[in-house]
């Protein structure tokens, strides 16, 4: 996905409280490319940057704990894949369709990097961690995209308000479902327990049947993200280009119909 969210990479040869296995931890450093992004990952004291970490924490101890026993390992991959598949699914209509707009633009990318917006920590260490942090990058460098786009007259503010929305609540829907589903949050002296999930896991033939069984003793979100569900009741995003004019035009209906371009 996106190649310049500049993860400077370093990897940390750190060791887990209580586990005498390195974690090979490795540091990113992600730096926002829009207001939008920063204050997403900014506000409440940071929340969405510790939630990913949380879940980061979570992925790691619980593949770790389940190296010998690939059936669960197995479903538990297979659920996180179909969340992310949603997630990438919803980001990438806009992706193509943006890409189409910014292509179009006669603009100098470099000019934008005047923006400074500092930079966030990321910690992961695990290739379905990574995964996710790659859908993350490419949404940052949307949110500029679609800043750019507004800047050079493409889009108006609501369409660009609306592609901001639709972005970073499908973000926080698929990171509150995995929080959720994975207890990531769950800390036993300081440390996440994973072994409540994976007993839990170990009873059912998937982790959505596992869901399924929470939903009958409390409505619990499915953990496939809805690029809608975090919005409430407010409209979902449909610009579509005006007639004859190349442009998007401010047109919206509740879909998740992306950015149309001809």
């Amino acid at each position: 996905m996106a190649d310049n969210a500049s993860p400077k990479t370093e990897p940390r040869n750190q060791r887990n409280a209580g586990n005498n296995r390195p974690l090979g931890m490795v540091i990113s450093k992600l730096k926002p490319l829009s207001s939008e992004f920063y204050t997403h990952f900014h506000e409440k004291n940071r929340a969405c940057l510790r939630q990913f970490n949380a879940i980061s924490n979570a992925i790691y101890n619980i593949f770790r704990l389940v190296e010998g026993d690939q059936a669960t390992s197995t479903k538990v991959q297979k659920w996180l894949s179909g969340v992310y598949d949603e997630l990438s699914g919803n980001v990438n209509t806009f992706k193509e369709q943006i890409d189409k707009n910014v292509a179009r633009l006669p603009l100098d990318d470099s000019s934008f990097e005047g923006f400074d917006y500092g930079e966030f920590e990321i910690r992961w260490n695990h290739p379905m961690t990574y995964k996710l942090l790659d859908i993350i990058q490419t949404i940052n460098v949307l949110t500029r995209q679609a800043h750019q786009l507004w800047l050079y007259g493409q889009i108006s503010q609501q369409v660009h308000d609306r592609i901001i929305l639709q972005l970073l609540s499908s973000l926080r829907v698929a990171m509150d479902n995995i929080t959720k589903i994975l207890n990531a949050e769950n800390r036993v002296n300081g440390k996440y327990d994973a072994l409540p999930f994976i007993q839990s896991i170990k009873r059912f033939k998937s982790v959505e049947l596992y869901i399924a069984s929470l939903e009958t003793k409390a409505p619990v979100q499915s953990g496939h993200s809805n690029s809608s569900a975090d919005a409430g009741s407010e409209p979902t995003l449909k610009p579509e280009e005006a007639a004859g004019s190349g442009k998007l035009s401010d047109k919206t209906q509740p879909s998740a119909t992306p950015v149309s371009v001809q």
